[in-house]
């Protein structure tokens, strides 16, 4: 087989769409090397978050559309969060505002945040804010003026307007006027527009008939449209990202080198989304210190300063529970602090979105530095198209970086079963320890036939096969009693099987993702901490991202230590390895 990167050397396409912005784990400024990986023992609230003094950009309150049982909603709830993480303030919004009609909220959260010097005040607007409400929109800069309102949020989407000059120019030439930062929104209330729903042509449009008004896009999830947002970077100086929405492998690295971290907001999406992901991927991303500063708090406090200077927040911080919330809110990680990674994708191009840094040796740096021992990895190719060539970029790398990496065979069902099963073989043949499905991409039916081709080579050869979905309860039990020498994994973050585990122990469930404030918790309650495998779903995913919930999860460190390692390591001891 020959080597893929010897073939493109030899081709003459070295450095063809390779981006040289991501920074090595070993860059002489100290960022990703030893000098960055010592830990106070003393975890003090100074030395571990107070420096970084974040302001969260992006905060609801109030008895939202989905708010569960018990569900954190309150001020007092999203202030106890706050110190939990280290985080310093917080502009909110009432949900009233995001979701039923924005004078009802906006008069709601003077009320809310009356006595809470941390939070800052929100208000959103509609187009027709004069028709409904007999106030101009000059009146409502002045209003905000007058109750302190540091910010505005447009949801284009949830109250049916366009961002184009004819509807909503009349509300943004007194905004512009003064620079006050307006935050665009496509997420609906009821969950449309989960990813990908800006409409770019609006905002790139809006940014440049305004070109002194501060755009943020805070979307629920950019992923496919991340190329979209590289080009709105290009196209205008006065656009933002709010960092909740950017679910990307070193996204704030590769935005900070290209664009200037400037452009980056910090915000969690509290309650939908807990602070942990976005807290600890700022933290632990390989910038300079005073970049992450500018993200975690210094640029937001510079937009909201249109009216008047915010005087910064003095916080004492309760100290962290244990080592691995100082970990979270510092991003200084003890060596003696390691990781098994159970998910994980190799391939410098993917069909979905740009990679940055996704050269298969600076990939292992990057597992060096967030210190994970061991990844089973297979391919983005095979998601997407040849699952072949997909298997032979992670047979590559796993055998010249086997002290990391544990290769997994890719099979698509749709070739039939002669062909995955000569895979499995090719694959069993060129060092490869385990299985990876993903029938729900590749439009072959979650419970087909073929799926246990897969299942009865792993009950053979003791192997560890890892399935994005397995489909109904019912199916999964099937399995894992027929296949009892397999180890089944399902990909990502479920208890939908929990019945099924209480039965079978071969059946585990990978961490990622791990998105409301106590999902992580939610999970051990009902599978237990022994059943649970981080994953990062690099090089999708940040690997900061994937460790947060569980760093900051409110579980003792035992439990942590079985999520984070201890569980993955004694299962590659009785399968696969």
């Amino acid at each position: 087989m020959t080597k893929r990167r010897d073939f493109i050397r030899q081709s003459g396409w070295v450095g063809l769409g390779v981006s040289t912005l991501g920074m090595a784990a070993t860059s002489p400024n100290g960022i990703g090397g030893q000098n960055n990986d010592i830990l106070s023992p003393k975890y003090s609230s100074q030395n571990a978050s107070g420096h970084w003094n974040v302001f969260d950009a992006n905060c609801v309150l109030g008895r939202h559309l989905k708010l569960g049982e018990e569900g954190l909603h309150t001020s007092e709830d999203l202030l106890s969060e706050m110190d939990h993480y280290g985080i310093a303030e917080s502009l909110v919004l009432d949900s009233l505002s995001k979701e039923n009609f924005p004078l009802d909220g906006n008069q709601r959260i003077i009320v809310e945040t009356r006595n809470h010097k941390r939070l800052h005040r929100a208000w959103s607007i509609v187009p027709t804010w004069k028709e409904e409400t007999n106030q101009s929109s000059t009146q409502f800069v002045n209003s905000m003026v007058d109750n302190n309102i540091k910010a505005v949020f447009l949801f284009p989407n949830q109250y049916f307007f366009k961002l184009s000059d004819w509807c909503i120019d009349e509300i943004i030439e007194p905004l512009a006027q003064y620079k006050v930062p307006v935050f665009i929104n496509p997420t609906e209330a009821n969950g449309k527009g989960a990813a990908d729903a800006t409409n770019w042509d609006e905002v790139i449009a809006l940014c440049k008939r305004w070109p002194q008004l501060p755009v943020i896009v805070s979307e629920n999830r950019i992923r496919r449209s991340q190329r979209l947002l590289y080009k709105a970077f290009d196209s205008c100086p006065n656009l933002h990202i709010e960092l909740s929405a950017l679910w990307l492998h070193r996204g704030i690295e590769y935005i900070s080198e290209k664009w200037g971290a400037h452009r980056i907001l910090f915000g969690s999406g509290w309650p939908g989304f807990g602070h942990h992901m976005t807290l600890t991927n700022l933290t632990t991303a390989q910038i300079s210190n005073d970049n992450k500063k500018l993200i975690a708090g210094d640029n937001l406090r510079k937009l909201l300063s249109w009216n008047h200077p915010i005087e910064t927040v003095k916080v004492e911080f309760p100290p962290p529970a244990d080592e691995y919330v100082a970990y979270g809110r510092s991003g200084i990680r003890p060596k003696k602090m390691t990781f098994f990674d159970i998910h994980g994708h190799l391939g410098e191009y993917n069909a979905h979105y740009h990679v940055p840094n996704s050269q298969i040796e600076r990939v292992v740096e990057d597992i060096q530095y967030y210190g994970l021992e061991k990844v089973c990895v297979f391919s983005f190719a095979g998601v997407y198209s040849d699952e072949k060539f997909g298997n032979d970029i992670v047979i590559e790398a796993s055998n010249e970086y086997s002290s990391h990496l544990i290769g997994f065979t890719l099979l698509n069902p749709l070739r039939g079963e002669k062909e995955m099963i000569k895979e499995l073989e090719r694959g069993h043949k060129n060092g490869m320890k385990g299985i990876k499905l993903i029938p729900s991409y590749q439009g072959y039916p979650v419970e087909g036939r073929l799926i246990e081709v897969a299942c009865k080579w792993a009950h053979a050869h003791r192997q560890i096969i890892i399935n994005h979905y397995w489909g109904s309860s019912q199916q999964m039990e099937k399995l894992v009693s027929k296949y009892t020498n397999a180890c089944f994994v399902t990909a990502h973050t479920t208890i939908a099987y929990a019945e099924v585990m209480r039965k079978y122990s071969n059946l585990f469930v990978c961490s990622v993702p791990l998105l409301t404030p106590r999902a992580c918790e939610e999970v051990v309650e009902a599978i237990g901490a022994d059943r649970f495998l981080f994953g990062t779903d690099l090089l999708d995913l940040p690997i900061g991202w994937g460790l947060g919930p569980i760093l900051f999860a409110r579980l003792n460190t035992a439990q942590k230590k079985m999520i984070l390692g201890e569980n993955l390591k004694k299962i590659l001891k009785n399968y696969s390895v």
